[in-house]
């Protein structure tokens, strides 16, 4: 039987911070970078035939580091982009609650 597994990729500094990233290409920070080593190790013994990611630096990289530990690429796929957030990328979940509240 096919298993899927889909994984998000680790913190960034705008997680954190609760910012919409949307297409915005935000890598890493360190945090998440632990984070994609540590699945990384949880997944050695897993059977993986391809890798599949979003070309963000974000998804990319820890899809990146995953991928090392067997030994594989990647396959960027656009498909697999994050949502367009438009005018609200960049912004804090508290700042678009202001900005667009509703009446």
């Amino acid at each position: 039987m096919t298993k899927i597994l889909l994984i998000r990729h680790g913190d960034t500094d705008w997680n954190v911070e609760e910012i919409f990233r949307g297409r915005a290409d935000i890598e890493l920070n360190e945090t998440g970078i632990k984070q994609a080593e540590l699945l990384a190790k949880h997944l050695a013994d897993e059977k993986i035939v391809a890798i599949y990611s979003s070309p963000l630096k974000r998804a990319l990289r820890t899809a990146e580091i995953i991928a090392g530990s067997h030994h594989m690429n990647v396959i960027p796929a656009q498909e697999l982009i994050d949502f367009d957030y438009g005018a609200w990328q960049g912004l804090s979940h508290d700042t678009v609650k202001e900005k667009y509240q509703t009446l």
